[in-house]
């Protein structure tokens, strides 16, 4: 077993943070680069949650962790269909 495991709260705060940063760039009309970079540290956040997860309730090491159908789904979505995602939702 692993000395360390991940924190998952600390994971889920900064995706929320992350959450908040991309609703705001989208809400300000900031530059598409922006947006994007912004939806790209989301979906890092997100997947950061996956493999905290992992850390946390398996024996393995966390250098074993294989994506699940979820984070999958996170990792093939495209930056547009994340911006588009949240924009409905930041209105």
């Amino acid at each position: 077993m692993t000395a360390y495991i991940a924190n998952h709260c600390k994971k889920k705060k900064i995706f929320k943070k992350r959450e908040q940063e991309l609703r705001h760039t989208i809400k300000n009309d900031y530059s598409q680069e922006k947006i994007n970079k912004a939806a790209e540290k989301l979906r890092i956040a997100k997947l950061n949650i996956y493999k905290a997860e992992f850390s946390k309730n398996s024996v393995l090491p966390a250098s074993n962790y294989v994506p699940g159908v979820n984070a999958l789904k996170w990792e093939e979505m495209l930056i547009d269909e994340i911006v588009k995602k949240y924009s409905t939702k930041a209105t």
